[in-house]
């Protein structure tokens, strides 16, 4: 279970960084991280950009690689800024903040937990594309005022660079910011977040056939001969669209049926017995109150293990009169007990922070109501 943060030092991290990534400090205590791809696709635009130093200034000679490692130094300082400002709007809402990993095609920030309001889902996801526009716009205006050599031509690379990148990302579709936008909108509207995910998760899917038919538009439309590397380049960004987009729509679907999730109807009905109790006559007795699961008691009458099916199963008929249900139950792990009255989002922040194959359910009064099987759960989810 992750421990509770503090949104004004949300300092601890949920865990290592994943492999291949580089930790490179904390900022307000948000741990920066880094993918270690970063390096070759830094040196791949470094060398693109020295290309266009080396047209428009020869006599710079080798200096232009540094100049142009020098621009993707300053490309990925704007996209922590970008990060940078929706870790900071989510923890002035008092939502913590555990990680910005940095990238350029898939940086983000980790941010814990689900916005309260649609206005919170509104600033926290505009505040990043709007903070790449305003640096786009300083860059550009930095190069109006330099006006000539490779100041203007870094300066001005760098201004296009983040106002594609602001106006890319408040495109209105998942998994961009534009698309946590338009759920933000739609929740406004509707009063439902899952739906808000529903209707920004199909958008994303548009954005994503659009981008995929990019090149085509472009020859049929513009008269503009698309090459392949226009097609590779559409493909990849579609694809990773597409599978953004679909993955929101699947956990929008799940949560939108979470609020009728109950405990009470999905949990099976148990009888409770004593450890030295055989398992045939556990069977027999659960038979008889038609119940599905069977509780073990100590002395006091507490609950403290549980026997699943499974566990019967592997005990041979004949040696199941001989057999107590101690000898294969299982103790009930902290945490693994569950209220009767739970209901979708607490059940799903159970099996999140304490996962079992099955959870002991009480009633109000603490008493055994039933076993909770995670099977069960899935089910429910799948709506079967």
């Amino acid at each position: 279970m992750p421990e509770p943060r503090d949104p004004q030092n949300p300092a601890q991290p949920a865990g290592p960084p994943p492999p291949g990534t580089w930790v490179l400090g904390r900022i307000r205590g948000i741990r920066l991280t880094m993918r270690f791809t970063w390096l070759p696709v830094a040196m791949l635009l470094a060398i693109g950009f020295a290309a266009i130093i080396g047209q428009q200034f020869p006599d710079l000679g080798s200096w232009r690689y540094l100049a142009a490692f020098a621009f993707v130094i300053a490309f990925t300082l704007s996209i922590l800024v970008h990060e940078l400002a929706h870790a900071l709007m989510a923890m002035r809402f008092g939502i913590p903040v555990s990680e910005i990993n940095l990238g350029f095609f898939a940086a983000g920030t980790h941010i814990e937990g689900e916005r309260k309001s649609p206005l919170e889902e509104f600033a926290v996801s505009v505040v990043g594309p709007v903070a790449s526009l305003i640096v786009g716009g300083l860059a550009y205006f930095g190069s109006r005022a330099v006006d000539e050599g490779v100041g203007y031509v870094a300066l001005w690379e760098l201004g296009v660079a983040n106002l594609i990148v602001g106006v890319t990302n408040l495109l209105p579709g998942l998994p961009l910011d534009g698309g946590w936008v338009l759920r933000a909108v739609v929740w406004k509207f509707t009063g439902n977040m899952h739906t808000g995910t529903i209707v920004a998760a199909w958008a994303g899917r548009v954005l994503a056939l659009v981008v995929l038919a990019a090149p085509v538009l472009l020859e049929e439309v513009w008269n503009r001969q698309a090459s392949f590397v226009d097609f590779i380049i559409a493909a990849l960004v579609g694809w990773f669209l597409w599978m953004g987009s679909t993955a929101s729509l699947m956990q929008g679907r799940l949560r939108n049926k979470l609020p009728a999730l109950q405990v009470r109807t999905m949990a099976r009905r148990a009888i409770a017995v004593h450890s030295g109790t055989p398992i045939s006559e556990a069977v027999r007795l659960a038979a008889e109150a038609h119940a599905g699961a069977v509780v073990v008691i100590d002395g006091e009458g507490k609950p403290h293990a549980l026997v699943s099916e499974s566990a019967v199963a592997a005990v041979a008929p004949n040696q199941r009169p001989w057999t107590t249900v101690s000898e294969v139950a299982t103790r009930i792990g902290a945490g693994h007990i569950i209220g009767v009255n739970d209901t979708g989002e607490e059940i799903l922040a159970t099996l999140r922070e304490h996962p079992a194959s099955e959870y002991l359910v009480l009633d109000a009064a603490g008493a055994v109501y039933g076993v909770l099987a995670t099977a069960d759960i899935e089910r429910a989810f799948r709506g079967r």
